[in-house]
């Protein structure tokens, strides 16, 4: 069931007021009465970085009082750099995750064959190293925030969880979805036992293939590679479409392996020596160098369903997940931050975050089903009604009033039809018999 209007207006109510003013108190962030509660706090900051990713401290004063508080700059400035306000913040990301906006998620492409389409992948922030015993970075000293998400892509909603940058992405992945469901994730993500599951769980999915996968071969593994040279259409340059046995582990799958054009390929072998030279000790394959010249994908997807361009065409949309981390860090600046003060810096990010979480939610209920949707457009209609919002966010009726004459705006920002390189939409749309 879709979330409604005056539906979503509670749920924003609740979590912005309600649960903030809770955990600012549990927090130890608001310890006594005052006119600067922890929803006031809170609704300052998420509304004031809307109207501004680059908010100074004054604009963001201007914000508390859209709210009804006034308070100074260096007021302002005291509680951003408290511990207690970032634990405060980090707790009310972590309550407004737990709620779920969605749309109807109706389909009539190539994704209307499933229950749902799950795209998972992850992001990383750079840390000043002073908080590198908060959240540690590959390296000694160093500090990295890495934000997991799984996109709901045909419902909308999506799921956060905070880490380490050091943590590798596979303890991080969901295993658990609908049945009938599609799950979309990159090569950080690959492990066979994981594809059992899936399959074992009803569950599609589709996957490149690293250098490192061995294919079963007369009772042995062989390399992608290896296993490529004794197939007679890889000889004679043309697309393979299979039928193998992954790894030792022996999973049935398929494999769809498409050549790609020379200069694509050596764009590829640019960008791996680039890789190989910005990580220490790395040595490069030469198998690495060679399946440049291919696109090597997975899935336990039938081809008697999907032909290989469908496939294809589905491991291109998860690419949707990295326009959406795109989208935060450009649009919403999550990773750009104008102070120095640690805590500061985590208080930014922890309220950014939130506040694509607010602004992902008004996409939902507007333009989310609008398959040539453009968030970028969006986000920019909802930059300038973000003092709108706010002076509404305390009486619901007003509040409700407010989003029915927004949202309907943002069902217009689209993205135009390419003919050169066509969108995603026009792809799925295409792909659909």
């Amino acid at each position: 069931m879709s979330t409604t209007i005056p539906q979503l207006c509670q749920q924003l109510q609740h979590l912005l007021i309600e649960d903030a003013n809770q955990l600012g108190r549990e927090s130890g962030f608001i310890q006594r009465q005052r006119k600067l509660s922890g929803a006031s706090f809170a609704q300052s900051l998420i509304f004031g970085w809307q109207a501004n990713p680059q908010s100074s401290l004054e604009e963001l004063c201007q914000s508390a009082l859209a709210s009804g508080v006034e308070i100074s700059p260096q007021g302002m400035q005291e509680r951003l750099n408290s511990p207690q306000a970032t634990h405060f913040l980090h707790q009310l990301l972590l309550r407004g995750v737990s709620y779920v906006v969605q749309s109807s998620g109706a389909r009539e492409d190539l994704l209307a064959s499933f229950s749902g389409v799950y795209i998972q992948d992850s992001s990383k922030i750079e840390l000043p190293a002073c908080l590198h015993n908060l959240w540690q970075g590959n390296q000694q000293g160093q500090a990295t925030l890495k934000v997991h998400t799984v996109l709901d892509y045909q419902r909308g909603n999506f799921d956060l969880t905070l880490a380490s940058g050091r943590v590798h992405d596979c303890p991080l992945q969901t295993v658990t979805f609908p049945t009938g469901s599609l799950r979309l994730a990159d090569l950080g993500y690959f492990k066979v036992a994981v594809f059992k599951q899936l399959t074992s769980q009803g569950i599609w999915w589709v996957s490149r293939v690293p250098a490192r996968a061995k294919i079963w071969h007369e009772n042995h593994v062989i390399s992608v590679c290896q296993w490529l040279s004794l197939q007679e259409h890889a000889q004679a340059g043309k697309d393979i479409d299979q039928s193998i046995t992954l790894t030792a582990q022996r999973l049935p799958c398929r494999l769809v392996a498409i050549r790609v054009p020379s200069d694509v390929a050596e764009a590829r072998r640019t960008r791996v020596r680039e890789a190989a030279k910005a990580r220490k000790n790395s040595r490069l394959q030469a198998e690495t160098l060679a399946l440049c010249d291919w696109t090597l994908l997975i899935t336990n997807l039938s081809a008697e369903t999907f032909t290989a361009m469908d496939i294809l065409c589905l491991q291109r949309l998860r690419w949707q997940i990295e326009l959406l981390f795109k989208l935060w860090k450009q649009e919403l600046s999550l990773d750009a931050w104008r102070s120095r003060q640690p805590y500061r810096i985590l208080c930014e990010i922890y309220a950014k975050l939130i506040l694509a979480l607010v602004q992902h939610w008004l996409f939902v209920l507007s333009c989310w089903d609008e398959q040539d949707r453009s968030l970028v457009k969006a986000t920019q209609v909802l930059r300038k009604e973000a003092f709108h919002i706010l002076r509404c966010f305390s009486h619901l009726r007003k509040l409700v009033q407010c989003l029915r004459s927004i949202l309907p705006s943002l069902k217009r920002c689209l993205i135009r039809k390419r003919k050169a390189r066509p969108a995603t939409f026009q792809l799925l749309a295409h792909a659909f018999p």
